[in-house]
């Protein structure tokens, strides 16, 4: 783990006490359930159908992957929706959290259940690398995209957990807003070195330290989209902003919503040239036979 990353960890596992706490926490996890479920044919996932008719839709496993889930806001928001949930977070005690929820709301482990582990480290831990952690119809990562500290790199190794063809992707994260963060950044370092000797920063002013993007425009997204495997990129911006009230004062800011699908296997993209190649050349025969004046198509 990185030192970035580890500064990460140690953040968030001393934000989990109060995380999710405050009325302007509520609000905010629920206008991106609302966001997601306002959108959801839109998301292209194929989601379960319990009470449909066909016995088919009833019984297919639709799998989720919350990544940096934190205590479950995403799960909360698209768990009827879907069958099975896995969430990923380098928090220890996010991960606590967000399965003592779990737990509390009726669903047993093998419906939802989240592991401590980091996807994008230069060696991926045992614990996430199994079957239990590929072939996922969607994939979220909600308002914490701006936190990793190499996005491209991330967005590559989700979508190889993605079922291919039909695995989706979808990053909700924030516009860019780096004036904002340059002045939590001067305030964190005039208080390390004035107020606090000792080096213990204020809250807001360490949660700020662990940002590593100013948000993101859609050109940047929709460039690393294509470059991680994805195709099919979609792209809205929330009319509300989100509202924050931090320790440093009140923040607004705008929330995108970025999706992609898995693009095909090499083996899948030969496959589709192949039916290509043969329904082709079916036209062909077809044409010869007519001009021959004895077969019809």
């Amino acid at each position: 783990m990185s030192a970035f990353t580890e500064a990460n960890r140690k953040a968030f596992n001393d934000l989990s006490a109060t995380y999710n706490t405050k009325p302007w926490q509520h609000k905010l996890s629920q206008q991106v359930s609302d966001a997601l479920q306002q959108r959801r044919e839109w998301l292209g996932v194929a989601w379960t159908k319990p009470n449909a008719d066909d016995d088919d839709d009833k019984s297919r496993d639709v799998r989720l992957l919350d990544y940096a889930c934190g205590t479950g806001a995403i799960t909360k928001a698209l768990g009827p929706s879907v069958t099975t949930i896995r969430g990923i977070d380098i928090s220890e005690s996010m991960v606590a959290k967000y399965n003592e929820a779990a737990l509390s709301s009726g669903l047993t482990s093998e419906q939802a259940h989240a592991v401590v582990g980091d996807l994008f480290a230069a060696q991926v831990a045992p614990q996430i690398s199994g079957p239990e952690f590929q072939l996922f119809d969607i994939a979220v990562i909600g308002l914490g995209f701006h936190h990793f500290e190499d996005p491209a790199l991330a967005i590559k190794r989700l979508a190889e957990r993605l079922k291919p063809e039909t695995g989706v992707l979808v990053i909700i994260d924030f516009l860019p807003f780096a004036d904002e963060v340059a002045r939590e950044q001067h305030q964190h370092q005039h208080q390390h070195s004035h107020e606090n000797p000792d080096g213990v920063a204020g809250r807001s002013s360490e949660m700020a330290h662990t940002i590593k993007h100013t948000g993101f425009t859609r050109a940047e997204m929709e460039k690393m989209f294509a470059d991680g495997g994805m195709e099919g990129f979609g792209w809205n911006v929330l009319n509300e902003p989100a509202v924050m009230e931090m320790e440093s004062g009140r923040k607004e800011r705008k929330i995108f919503i970025a999706k992609g699908r898995r693009s095909a296997t090499a083996w899948g993209k030969l496959r589709g040239w192949f039916g290509g190649l043969q329904e082709a050349m079916g036209g062909q025969m077809g044409m010869m036979m007519r001009a021959d004046g004895r077969f019809t198509e």
